[in-house]
């Protein structure tokens, strides 16, 4: 990892009573758990409250019905206004974070125009928005803004989820803002302004602590991932910003079957394939960034991997192995009246994590066995008496553990042919 990464980043801390530790060893150098989030930066705004949608604006900005206002004459629409920030559409301000009034609850209006959920962090300001579909989106941000284009692009692709999540933050909270809302229903996220720079070194720490959500970047020179070196949970790609390639890969594949899929081969939606020279593809394929390129008359996504060169349907596998061991384990406790420390109780557990292995094989991310034909997977769960007196005491069991091979994929072939000719050449 470059040196402008190398900062002190901790994981965020989870209410939970079942801890899962995934090492992933693998040669070095070298959650529905597919839904997206836009982070929305944007400077907080120091004027006075603005009014949205249903709710009511301090402010002198005119209002027109659900677009952007400006001027400082009578409003039209829905709300009443006074101060002096500029409001667009039923959200946010459009050079700021809104610092809006408005309720958690939504309304009728609120779920006639297809806004799934709404919250907003009272102690960042950070808004929290889910929505059915991009004309939700458009209630709250203009169709000229980028978070809508991004969103109609996402809705576009054939495998989009029934939802998506914008989240509107000053980036002087980055950390505060995305711990607040780490655990809703996302785990990709892309910008709504493609770039990196220092807010972004920023943000792909927070992912790589946390080693359960993706951060998805996007620019047109490789070389500005150089300082994001090495990032697991980093996934970097090359393509015009006018076209928002971050937003068509996670919606092409995100949601698909976690182990079904490799990210590379994919056909994008709305997305120009670039004519690459093999110098600009192998410049790409080093900074282990992905391209749109054109092959056999098709547009498809070059690579399918982080930044670190881990490929991300391994990374995924990963997190979705982590994710449905805790849930069901920790549902196995809900649902039981007494789970007992002893060898039946401990052999449950350990069937428990079987169980979410052979459904993860099944699904394909874990490999099969060449020798069992089964999946290559196992499971320890060592005897109470192993345990230690504190632990017994403490009524903590620490003595499950599990290994799995992981599953690739084929991403080239070479094919070795011999012809037999008759010619006779002369010598």
């Amino acid at each position: 990892m470059a040196n402008s990464t190398q900062t002190t980043t901790t994981a965020f801390d989870r209410v939970s009573d079942v801890d899962v530790v995934m090492t992933d060893i693998q040669p070095r150098p070298v959650v529905g758990l597919g839904n997206l989030l836009i982070l929305n930066s944007k400077i907080a705004s120091t004027s006075s409250t603005p009014a949205t949608g249903s709710g009511a604006s301090s402010g002198s900005s005119t209002t027109t019905g659900s677009g952007a206002s400006s001027g400082s004459s009578t409003t039209t629409g829905s709300g009443t206004s006074s101060g002096s920030s500029t409001t667009t559409g039923s959200g946010t301000s459009s050079d700021a974070v809104a610092q809006t009034t408005l309720p958690d609850e939504l309304s009728p209006e609120d779920r006639e125009n297809g806004i799934l959920l709404r919250k907003t962090d009272p102690n960042t300001g950070a808004i929290y928005r889910e929505y059915a579909n991009a004309d939700a989106v458009g209630n709250d941000y203009t169709t000229d803004s980028i978070v809508y284009k991004k969103a109609l692009t996402y809705f576009a692709q054939d495998n989009c989820s029934d939802r998506i999540a914008v989240l509107d933050y000053d980036p002087a909270k980055t950390s505060a803002s995305l711990e607040a809302f780490w655990y809703f229903n996302w785990t990709f996220a892309i910008q709504a302004e493609s770039k990196i720079d220092q807010d972004t070194v920023t943000l792909s720490n927070i992912f790589e602590a946390n080693k359960d959500h993706f951060l998805v970047l996007q620019t047109n020179n490789v070389a500005d991932y150089q300082q994001l070196n090495a990032q697991n949970y980093v996934i970097g790609l090359e393509h015009d910003p006018a076209e928002y390639m971050d937003a068509a890969i996670v919606g092409a594949v995100a949601t698909l079957t976690v182990g079904s899929v490799t990210w590379k081969f994919k056909n994008l939606k709305g997305i120009t394939p670039e004519s690459l020279t093999s110098t600009e593809l192998s410049d790409i394929n080093k900074a282990n960034a992905i391209a749109y390129v054109e092959v056999n008359s098709t547009g498809e996504t070059s690579e399918g991997w982080a930044l670190s060169g881990e490929y991300i349907d391994v990374l995924h596998g990963m997190i979705w192995i982590k994710t449905n061991m805790s849930g069901q384990l920790e549902s196995f406790l809900q649902s039981n009246g007494k789970v007992s420390y002893d060898q039946a109780g401990i052999t449950q557990l350990s069937g428990i994590a079987t169980q979410v292995l052979e459904q993860a094989y099944q699904q394909g991310i874990i490999m099969q066995s060449q020798t069992t034909g089964k999946g290559d997977y196992s499971v320890t769960a060592s005897a109470r008496s192993k345990q230690s007196t504190a632990d017994i005491s403490a009524r903590k069991y620490d003595g499950l553990s599990f290994t799995y091979h992981v599953s690739g994929a084929i991403h080239d072939i070479t094919v070795n042919g011999e012809v037999k000719s008759d010619t006779i050449l002369r010598s």
